[in-house]
Formats: structure tokens, sequence, C-alpha cells
């Protein structure tokens, strides 16, 4: 038989037990040991609910609570460092005094137009679903009996961002430096995001097999796991780029990370290299001033579609979510059937990225 602690047998009938204010109080009876140990759990928290009634906390304190208690405990770095960007700037601003009581349907409903009509569609889109997050956590603490926001959130924005031509990445790689050729590159011809390529360290590189084993990412200067689960797995590396990262791991100056930061525990911050030298890059060669280095992604899945590479194997390619099965599958073992779809660069036709003046200094 189970045990409920807190409930007792009296006779044929089955109470429990609480101390609440100093004093111990008994309530029953209850034809059963389960039904008296329920109640005493139903009873408990609504005591705990009249503690932390809503009109006890206001929004800014809630929303300090969901960033202590729930994005540093569960969420990445740069996650938190966005949610706590939407609650400085966009949400505390306006709702920081209100207190949780004062919120109602129409209250939320002011504030989501007033972000509509003074905000991007995309800081809108954001704000919302950042404040319905946090005030869902507020239900699940039983500050609030029920989350205010109803209805549709403004849709985020279809954005198209855009790619770069391949006869023009050909001229860039041709004439950028060593070091700028490696970082374009695993994003042009690896597909990695610019926090996983800053986080590569020489012994993630395999020359052997060809492949890279992605596990870390770097980012404000934190080191962490990667973005999602399926983020984290082994790639194969292209030919005439694994040649290049020969070269530079010659002339990087560390034997631990591709690219040293200043001190030889923490590698360069992609934040340093991505104002300095892609905004130069992007300057020098007149690319779009929209063109983010997180396009060069893009551009890695749109030449090889244009290409006829299988969907399938570029999906893989790129660690999306909606194939993590697939790639827990080829975590631990070389994809060499995902190899073929990397030979489709081939049909580019790029010289070789290394040349005689990479090899000066």
């Amino acid at each position: 038989m189970p045990h409920y602690p807190g409930v007792r047998k009296l006779g044929k009938r089955w109470f429990y037990r609480i101390q609440h204010k100093n004093r111990r109080e008994q309530h029953g009876p209850f034809d059963t040991a389960q039904e008296a140990h329920q109640n005493r759990i139903d009873y408990l928290k609504k005591l705990k609910h009249q503690h932390t009634k809503p009109g006890n906390i206001t929004v800014a304190q809630l929303c300090v609570k969901y960033l202590e208690e729930h994005e540093k405990v569960y969420n990445k770095h740069s996650t938190l460092r966005k949610s706590e960007g939407i609650c400085r700037n966009h949400i505390i601003p306006i709702l920081g005094k209100r207190r949780l009581d004062d919120l109602n349907p129409n209250e939320m409903r002011i504030f989501q137009k007033h972000c509509i009509q003074t905000k991007t569609q995309a800081v809108a889109h954001n704000t919302m679903i950042v404040l319905k997050k946090i005030l869902n956590w507020a239900v699940e603490w039983e500050l609030l009996p029920s989350n205010p926001i109803k209805g549709r959130i403004p849709p985020a924005p279809v954005t198209r961002h855009p790619t770069i031509d391949p006869e023009q990445l050909k001229y860039i790689m041709q004439s950028i430096p060593i070091r700028e050729k490696v970082v374009i590159g695993l994003g042009l011809f690896a597909g990695l995001r610019i926090g996983e390529i800053f986080g590569l360290a020489w012994s993630d590189i395999n020359f052997q097999d060809s492949t890279i084993h992605l596990q870390r990412q770097y980012s404000s200067g934190i080191l962490s796991s990667l973005k999602t689960e399926s983020s984290e797995s082994i790639i194969p590396l292209w030919d005439p780029l694994a040649s290049l990262l020969k070269i530079w791991r010659l002339q990087c100056g560390s034997t631990m990370w591709l690219f040293k930061g200043r001190t030889p525990d923490f590698p360069l911050r992609p934040e340093c290299w991505r104002q300095l030298q892609w905004s130069r890059i992007k300057k020098q060669f007149n690319l779009p001033p929209d063109l983010r280095f997180h396009d060069m992604r893009h551009s890695f899945a749109t030449i090889l579609l244009s290409l006829g590479a299988d969907k399938g194997d570029i999906q893989q390619l790129m660690r999306h979510k909606s194939i993590k099965i697939t790639m827990d599958i080829y975590r631990h073992m070389l994809p060499r059937h995902l190899i073929r779809a990397l030979k489709f660069f081939n049909e580019l036709d790029v010289k070789k990225l290394e040349n005689n003046e990479d090899m000066e200094g």
C-alpha cells in the first residue's frame, strides 16, 4: 500500500494534516487515503497561490525572475541576451511598473497595437513572443490564473537575405588574405555558423578522414555547446577547403584554436572579426549592405540546390532540427553519402584557393 505523507486514518475514514501559520490543521474525512492525499496537494497549492498573489509583483520583477530562473538555467547564452534585450528595451519601459493583477486581455491588445505601430514587424513579433512566454511562466508559478495575452501574435516578417553569385565568390576568395579565406570558406563550403567557426579547435579537424567535428560555439566571449543537439555532428570537409586549412595551420600561430585570440585559452571573438573584417570585405567588393555573414551559410545551400544536389543531403549538411534522427545515426561515423553532395562544388571550377602569396609570411 502506498504511503502518503501527512495522511492518516481515524476509524474507517481518512484525514490529512498540514502545518500552516505555526498551527497544525486537520482536514477530512475522506473515503480513501488517495483522495485525502490529492486534497492535501490541492489545498497546499491554494495556500501557495494566496501567498504569492499577483498584486505583490510587477512586470519588471517578473521579467527578472523569468530571466534568472528560466532563461539562465535552460537556454543558451545568446538566447538569454536576446531575451534580456527585449525585456530591457521593449517590455519594461512600457509595462514594467504594472502589477500583474492590472494585466488583462484588453491591456495586452493595447500593448501589442503599440508595438505594431512603433516598432518594426520583427521587433513587434519577438516582443510579443517573449512576453507571452514570460506570462506563461507566471501561470506556471501560480502568479497568474491565466495568460492575459489572447488571440494572434503579429507574424514574423518574411525576410529574403541576399546570397553571393558563384562567379563573384570566386573573385572574392582569390583576392582576400588567407585568414579571411578560411573564415568565409568555412561558411560558404561547409555551411557553418559564425559562432561554430570561431569555436573550432585544430583537434576538431580530421585531415585523414576529411571531416570536421562540430562540438562547441564561441559567442560574446563564452564557449558553449552548440545551438541544438542536432548541430553537434561530424560533417565532411571539401578537399580544396582542407588544403587551405593545412596552409593556414602553418601560419595561424596557434596549436589549439583555428583563430587565436589575445589569450591562448580563448579564440578570436567572432564579433570583432565581423565588425572589422567582414565590414571591410563588403565595402571592398561592393557587396549588399544587408548581406550578413550568416548568408554565407544560405549561399552554401542555395548553390548546392541550384546544381541539383539532393535536398535530403543538403538538409543534413545544414544540420537542421527536422532531420535530428538522421543526424544521430551519422554522428559517430563518416557520412560518405554526404560527401557526394559536396562534390557538386567541383562544378564551380574554383581555382586553387591557396597561392604563393598565401605561403609568404
